[in-house]
Order: structure tokens, then C-alpha cells, then sequence
């Protein structure tokens, strides 16, 4: 898409306030400026960043101040939205929230839903995590960071505000809010792309920094669009969304001037770190020059860096440069970690090897290694405390209880990852004689061994020089941070709306219907009571009646608005049905499907707000629901979370169903909303437990916990880290459960003579005469093997020892008297038992002898039959003269032992 020719960025705007449109003479791109000697673009490395120790703006700033300064500048034309939370319940599709249109996609910008502001102003926390490596390297680079937006959504019938009105919105603010000089602003032209949409937009730069982007979305993906960006082909979209972000960050730190943008938005942390380290190599003149130099050249290299600031500062040498550019390094990243940490930990992040726990993982080791090696006396929480303290206006509260928690319990786990991680090391360079960058990548997964340590233990240790890629952590980043996309094929379907008279009356077990579709085993009625699979309550089942034929209704699916029904028998279109859901199994579910709600509610209440649903599944006889926690649930909490249960069945809650818009959804219940999925229309079906808990479902319900009877739960153990996995069940599944426990009690005391009272230490003391008789009975057997081995015939030659030992009826102590001539290095022995009428002999080798030729020998000399391989072999003889047997073994043993 050439913005040149196609004119679209051509504004009124811009002749208004004497803008020219120029082309960059080092990059070519387009940009506008009101400064008319202006030859570059603004965007370093074609500008420099000229604004350190000269700040534009009339005043400075604190991120709470430029953040208001920012709000209040909407005041009255735009509705203030509140943040949203990092991790994106709302979507399925990303992990974190890297930009405020995260809020609003996929459902506002497709157009499903409204969007909750229009215009709208806000300021989102975001995680960015994919320049990693570069945070505290180059001055201006942050793991999170806040963005600020003022966004407008267009519709056919309704204009809100396009490409005119954002362009000034976003001047006025930075002339008139902030005073900066009209000519220090250019506007450049880039077309944007991402989430499968596109369009014109313009990065907005002040003195070689970049403030803000201004995206005119109006584009959407399209193989046989007319408009190609990037190879990508698109076309128009209805919609014509106007996405801002401006930099908070970026914003404070233009007003300030800083050398860093660290020392602008948390100056007093990077003072704490500087102020404990023992090892500081401050040089506060050195900092001016090392944030302007990597602004200066793409892409950023640490050695480039260090070069081209050595060339400029003649009285410093390169080592001392480099010394401290990796001090300040450390301090800027622990810092900027401390941040990010803390956003995570108010969104309730759980420490995990997957999706977001492996992110915030990466950051509290990262943390550690940094406060090792900047020999600080500093604890990680309260760096983090410190931060969330900076921005505690935009952030839920710190559960400063499940923080402590958290950190302290990662910080053990990488100790002792440390303690063992050398080992490791060693023996992977000691078999593969180098270390590369994936296995610095499979030792930071596996191990969490930072791969500067795995250097030191390498170089230390082996005298080996290992390369660390400068982005290492970039690349670990990015193999953790892509979500995975099923892509199933679906079988294309007419579009057909099938009636879900379940919804109309949860108790209907028996409707009729007209058949629309029909394929195979197939059929789509126009309306069903079956219940199709979803939200993990399964399928309902039962019969389908047709021409007076009647079929098993296997499983009912719900695909866009039609609901197929997959039977064991064809039915033709057209015909009438007659449907009868099976009673029993729907009921089970419906009562395991309420109870999981109230179980859910339950365990927030008891372990904490950091409980999450991540998967769930209703049974017949058993459900389970996976929660996030990060420690094993003990009995006396499953208790607990019982007694909770029953508690709410006694209170008799009512169940509410109710369909809400997806706005008004979220402003009574919340994000919590989201526990079961991502609702697909523009309302949200919520079932609320009145006190206890509401989320977005579209299972069957009861309509009072007092109809669920009770809660049993069965089991509670971690599936992976972090996860927590709680077998359950209840109504009549729970009383069978219970029923069958009792049974079995009652079984258990009249085996074990005991009673109800004293049945539990009947069984415990049988359990502990019956473990003193088994060490009694091994330390017998151990007794008898050494005995047979000391009194076997030991024969000795060149080819090793060998020895033959005599077992008489004492079969099972074979596998003790192999393991015996084994360990003694007894290179060949025959083990010789008598059988009823019969003797076997086993022969056992270490290797050089071959015991399946040896077994052939014994046969032929006694007519017997032999079996096995070259290690173990075994000889079955008609009769039982051991004399003869023992002679002919002596024989062979000398004769293979001397060979």
C-alpha cells in the first residue's frame, strides 16, 4: 500500500497548521512536518535522540502526573474506561495484553459487540516481552509499560471521529497540554497490520522519540483483496476503528530528559539497587552517551555499542565502558523486572513451565540472577512492592500474602536449580564436547540455568569459551509466548438455526421436531431438547423416533447456529421426528454442571483469588474441575472446602439465569465472568449463585443449591505445575460414592474382625505386622542366597571365574542368586533347581561367555531342551541325578573358562 500515491494521509489538517509532506533522505519513508528545513523523518536511527537533557515540554512529569495530564485533556469528550486486566480472559488467542485494542478485539472490532466507550479514553497496562534481551541495554526498552489511547469506532450509521480529528487530538495535546513546539513534531506514514486487520497510520516522533501511533483500522485480511501490505492481501472493512497508543513511559521521559527511561518513570528503585550493590561501577556521565549511541544504530548490538562509544569518549577505555554499560545493565533490567513482576502478581500469575507462568518464571529468574550478581542484599519483593507502590492507581491490589508466597517458593526452586546445575552442565559438555544455543535453551527449560552461569561453570571448569547469543532470552521468549491454533477441518454446512428448547424450559424431555439436513447418520432439526456437547458438560443421549422406527441419538454438536444430531440409522429431510432426552444421564449432568459453579465459588473463597478454572469435565458418576494454585491442597482444606459447600446447599441459593449484553455483563459480575471460555455472540448467558459465584455458561442448571443434596470430593492432586486437578461428585453420585465407601468399610471389618470405632488401627496394625514379616522373610531369603553362593563350586580359568551353585527347591530365590554372581563379577554361573521328576538349570553370563551355547552343550550331553540368549539361557532334564548334572556343569564351565 503506497501511501504516496493512494493520497489517504493527505489531511486538511496538515495544510491548516502549514504541515509539508517530505520523503526521508535516509529511510524514503513519508512523512509530514511544520518544520520546513526538516529533512529526516524522526525515527532514530535517522534522528537522534536530541531531547535527553533538553526536554521539550513546558514542565516534567511523574507517570501518575502525565497520566492524568492525559485523561483529563479527554475529559468531556470521551468516557474513561477503567484498565483492564493483563492476562486476557475475554480472548483465547494471546497470553498477555501487549496494547489497549487488545481490550476490544476480537469482539468490538469485528463488530459483534459495542464497544464500552464511544468515543472511549483510557490507560492499559501491557506486557511486551518479545525484546527482552534489550530492556536495560539500549535506555529506552521495557517489559511493561502503560498505554494511553483515546479510540473511536465508526459504524455505517454512525461517525464518531476519523483521520482528521485523531491527528489533532493528538497535536493539541502535545502543543497545548504539553507546550511542545509545533516544529519539533513529524508525523510519519507507515501502513499497520496485526490480528488480521490493517491500515493507514502514523507514528508520531518529538525530538527523535516516538510518542504515540495513530492506526486508522479499516482493513481486514482477504486472499482476494485489492490492497497488499507486506504480501498479505486485504480489503475494506465496514467498521473504521481509530486504535491510538501513546506511551506514558515514552511521555514522562520526553518531559524529563533523563539519560534513561528508567530514570524517568522509577528513578527510586534504580537509586535502591545502585545504593546495595557492591560491586557498582556507576558512571553518570557514561549514561547520556550509551542511551543516544543505541538509538543511533539497527539493529542493536552490545558490541557495536561499546565500539561506537568508545570511539566517542577517547578517556575511557573499552573495558571500562563495557564494565559498566553490564552494571547498569543489571540495575535497569531488576528494575524494570520489579515492575513487571508486580503487574503479573495483582493479576494473580501463577509461577508455571507453560503460557503465562512461564513468563513470569523467566522474569523472577532473571530477577534472581541479577540480584546474585549485583551482590545485593535487596529482596525481590520489595523491589516489587516498591513498584506496584508507583502505580497502585491503575492496578488491582497486591495480595501481598500470595506475592510473598510466590516469590519465596521461587526462589527456593532456583537455588537448589543452582546447587545441581553445574553437574548438569558438566556432564552435557563432557558427552557432546561444546554447548550450543539450544542446549543453553533446553538448560534453561529443563534446569533454569541462566546461560551466562552455564558459561562461568564451562569456562571455570573445562577451559571451554561458550557464545551466548545476545538475545537468548528473546529466543526462549518466543518459543513460550505463541498460543497454539487447532486448525481442525470442519465440514461445510448449509446455514440453519436449530431452536434450543432447552434454554426455553431446562425440563422438557420430549419435543417434536422437523428434520432440515440430513447426511449419513446425520441430521439438523429445526428444534431439539438435546443438550449438545460443550463448556464440558457432554452430550445428552436418548432416541429419535422416525416413521414409527426409533434411533439412538449418540451425540448432539453445536456448530454455528444448527445443532447436529449424530444417530445410528439415517433419516431422511423433511421428515417428523420425535425426540425423548435420557432422563437420567441429563439430570447427573445438570447436578454435576451447578455443583462445579458452586465448588468453584467455593475454592476462591477458601484458597484465594488467585483460583482460575483452565479446564473442567461433568460426568455420570464423577466430575473433575483443574484449577490454578500453587501448592497441593491437604486433606484438612478439602474438609474445609466441604463443610463451605454443604453450608451454601443448607442456604438453599438460588440459581439465576440470565442473558445480559456483554458490557452490562462485565460492569455488574466482572472478568471473572470468564472462568468456563469466551462467549462467542453479544451477550453473555450468566449463571449466578447469588453471593457465591457468577460466570459466563451455557450448560443446564438447577434452579437452587439445596437441589444438589451434597459435594464429595473424591480427590485433589497437581496435573503440572501450578494446576491443581479436583475429582468430584455430587447429588446421587456423591450418596453412591459414599455407599460404596461404607460397603467396603463394612467388608474390611469383618475380614479384619474389627469395628466401625477401631477399624482404622486393626488395619494399620496389620499392615505393620504384615511389613515386619516381609523385611523378616528378605532378610531370610538374602541369608539363603549368600549360604548357596558360599557353598557353589567356584571354577576358575583364563577366560574369568565361574561358579555353580546348587538351589535344590528354592525356586524363587533365582532372581536374588543371579543378581548375586552378577555383582560379584563372576563372569559365567549355573544355577541348578530341583523340579518335581526334573531338574532346570539356569546359566547366567556377563557377556564374553555365551550362555545360550553353553545351555546347548548341557542339552546334548542330557537330552534335556534349552531356551534364552547369550546373557540368560535355561536347560528343563528329565530326571534328577544332580551328581551327573554337577559333573557335566564343572566340565563345561572349565572347558569354556579355559578356552
Amino acid at each position: 500500500m503506497s501511501q504516496a500515491t493512494t493520497g489517504e494521509l493527505d489531511l486538511e489538517f496538515f495544510s491548516k497548521h502549514n504541515f509539508s509532506k517530505k520523503r526521508c533522505r535516509i529511510c524514503g519513508s513519508y512523512f509530514w512536518t511544520g518544520d520546513k528545513s526538516r529533512t529526516t523523518c524522526g525515527d532514530p536511527p535517522c534522528d537522534s535522540y536530541s531531547f535527553i537533557g533538553q526536554s521539550p515540554t513546558v514542565s516534567k512529569y511523574g507517570l501518575a502526573e502525565m497520566r492524568q495530564k492525559f485523561l483529563s485533556f479527554f475529559e468531556g469528550t470521551h468516557k474513561k474506561i477503567d484498565p483492564y486486566p493483563v492476562i486476557p480472559r475475554w480472548r483465547n488467542d494471546v497470553l498477555l495484553v501487549n496494547a489497549s485494542i487488545y481490550n476490544f478485539q476480537p469482539h468490538v472490532t469485528s463488530g459483534r459487540v459495542k464497544p464500552p466507550g464511544n468515543p472511549l479514553v483510557m490507560s492499559q497496562p501491557s506486557i511486551r516481552m518479545n525484546d527482552i534481551d534489550l530492556v536495560g541495554a539500549t535506555g529506552r526498552h521495557l517489559t511493561s509499560f502503560e498505554m494511553l489511547c483515546h479510540d473511536s469506532f465508526n459504524y455505517p450509521d454512525k461517525e464518531v471521529y476519523w483521520k482528521e480529528e485523531t491527528v489533532e487530538y493528538c497535536f493539541n495535546f502535545l502543543t497545548d497540554s504539553l507546550g511542545i513546539d509545533r516544529q519539533l513534531i513529524t508525523f510519519k506514514e507507515k501502513p499497520w497490520t496485526g490480528g488480521g486487520n490493517g491500515g493507514n497510520a502514523f507514528e508520531v516522533f518529538v525530538k527523535g522519540l516516538e510518542v504515540a501511533t495513530l492506526v486508522f483500522m479499516d482493513l481486514k485480511e482477504d486472499p482476494n483483496g485489492p490492497i497488499d501490505i507486506d504480501g498479505t492481501r486485504y480489503s475494506k472493512m465496514s467498521l473504521r476503528i481509530v486504535d491510538t497508543g501513546y506511551g506514558l513511559e515514552r511521555l514522562t521521559w520526553l518531559s524529563q530528559g533523563s539519560p534513561t527511561v528508567y530514570h524517568a518513570v522509577f528513578p527510586d528503585v534504580v537509586d535502591a539497587i545502585i545504593r546495595n550493590s557492591s560491586v557498582a561501577s556507576e558512571n553518570g556521565d557514561l549514561l547520556e552517551v550509551l542511551s543516544k549511541t543505541a538509538a543511533s544504530f539497527e539493529p542493536f548490538s552490545e558490541t557495536t555499542l561499546i565500539k561506537k562509544v568508545a570511539e566517542k569518549l577517547s578517556t575511557l577505555n573499552p573495558d571500562e565502558i563495557k564494565r559498566s554499560f553490564e552494571f547498569y545493565k543489571k540495575v535497569f533490567a531488576l528494575s524494570d523486572h520489579a515492575k513487571t513482576i508486580a503487574i503479573l502478581l495483582t493479576n494473580y500469575a501463577i509461577p508455571s513451565n507453560v503460557r503465562v507462568g512461564y513468563l513470569l518464571r523467566l522474569l523472577l529468574r532473571r530477577s534472581f540472577f541479577y540480584l546474585n550478581t549485583l551482590k545485593t542484599d535487596l529482596a525481590l519483593f520489595d523491589l516489587v512492592k516498591m513498584q506496584y507502590n508507583l502505580i497502585r492507581d491503575i492496578l488491582p491490589p497486591l495480595d501481598q500474602e500470595f506475592a510473598t508466597k510466590i516469590i519465596d517458593s521461587e526462589k527456593k526452586k532456583y537455588e537448589d536449580l543452582m546447587g545441581t546445575g553445574k553437574a548438569a552442565v558438566l556432564r552435557l559438555v563432557d558427552r557432546k564436547k561444546k554447548i550450543d544455543t539450544e542446549d543453553l535453551v533446553s538448560l534453561y527449560d529443563s534446569h533454569g540455568l541462566n546461560p551466562e552461569f552455564v558459561a562461568d561453570v564451562v569456562r571455570t571448569n573445562r577451559g571451554i569459551e561458550i557464545e551466548v547469543p545476545e538475545n537468548f532470552d528473546t529466543l526462549v521468549v518466543s518459543r513460550h509466548s505463541q498460543v497454539r491454533r487447532e486448525n481442525e477441518e470442519v465440514e461445510s454446512l448449509p446455514d440453519l438455526f436449530t431452536r434450543p428448547l432447552y434454554y426455553d424450559d431446562p425440563s422438557i424431555r420430549e419435543f417434536n421436531a422437523l428434520v432440515l439436513y440430513s447426511k449419513g447418520d446425520t441430521i439438523i432439526p429445526n428444534q431439539t431438547a438435546f443438550y449438545p456437547e460443550g463448556g464440558g458438560q457432554p452430550s445428552d443421549v436418548g432416541t429419535i423416533t422416525a416413521a414409527g422406527k426409533q434411533f439412538r441419538m449418540l451425540k448432539a454438536e453445536k456448530r454455528g447456529n444448527a445443532i447436529l444430531h449424530h444417530l445410528d440409522g439415517q433419516i431422511p429431510e423433511r421428515t417428523r421426528i420425535i425426540g425423548k432426552v435420557d432422563s437420567f444421564v441429563r439430570d447427573r449432568h445438570t447436578a454435576h454442571h451447578s455443583a462445579t459453579h458452586l465448588l468453584l465459588g467455593t475454592l476462591i473463597k477458601v484458597l484465594g483469588k488467585h483460583v482460575w478454572q483452565t479446564g473442567v469435565q461433568k460426568g455420570i458418576n464423577y466430575s473433575r474441575i483443574d484449577i490454578t494454585h500453587y501448592e497441593k491442597i491437604t486433606d484438612d482444606t478439602i474438609e474445609t472446602i466441604e463443610q463451605e459447600c454443604l453450608k451454601a446447599i443448607r442456604e438453599g441459593h438460588e440459581i439465576k439465569v440470565r442473558n445480559l449484553e456483554w458490557n452490562r455483563a462485565l460492569d455488574l459480575y466482572g472478568f471473572r465472568l470468564f472462568q468456563g471460555g469466551v462467549p462467542d455472540g453479544n451477550h453473555i448467558r450468566v449463571v449466578e449463585i447469588e453471593g457465591i459465584d457468577a460466570e459466563g455458561c451455557g450448560g443446564t442448571h438447577l434452579t437452587n443449591t439445596s437441589q444438589i443434596g451434597f459435594i464429595k470430593i473424591v480427590k485433589a492432586e497437581p496435573i503440572q505445575e501450578g494446576i491443581q486437578r479436583i475429582t468430584f461428585c455430587a447429588g446421587d453420585a456423591a450418596l453412591e460414592y459414599v455407599q460404596k465407601l461404607h460397603r467396603n468399610e463394612r467388608r474390611i471389618e469383618q475380614i479384619t474382625v474389627s469395628t466401625m470405632e477401631n477399624v482404622t488401627e486393626t488395619v494399620e496394625k496389620l499392615y505393620n505386622e504384615n511389613l515386619s514379616l516381609k523385611k523378616e522373610k528378605s532378610k531370610l531369603e538374602k541369608d539363603q542366597v549368600t549360604r548357596a553362593i558360599e557353598s557353589g563350586i567356584r571354577i576358575a580359568g583364563p577366560g574369568g571365574e565361574g561358579i555353580l551353585v546348587n538351589l535344590g527347591q528354592y525356586q524363587h530365590l533365582l532372581n536374588l542368586v543371579t543378581k548375586a554372581i552378577l555383582s560379584e563379577g563372576i563372569e559365567v554361573g549355573a544355577v541348578v533347581i530341583s523340579e518335581t521328576g526334573s531338574l532346570r538349570v539356569s546359566i547366567i553370563s556377563r557377556g564374553s561367555i555365551a550362555a545360550d551355547s553353553l545351555a546347548r552343550s548341557l542339552a546334548e550331553k542330557t537330552g534335556g531342551t534349552a531356551e534364552g540368549g547369550s546373557r540368560f539361557a535355561t536347560v528343563n532334564i528329565r530326571g534328577t541325578d544332580e551328581i551327573l548334572i554337577n559333573d557335566l556343569l564343572s566340565k563345561l564351565l572349565k572347558q569354556v573358562l579355559n578356552a
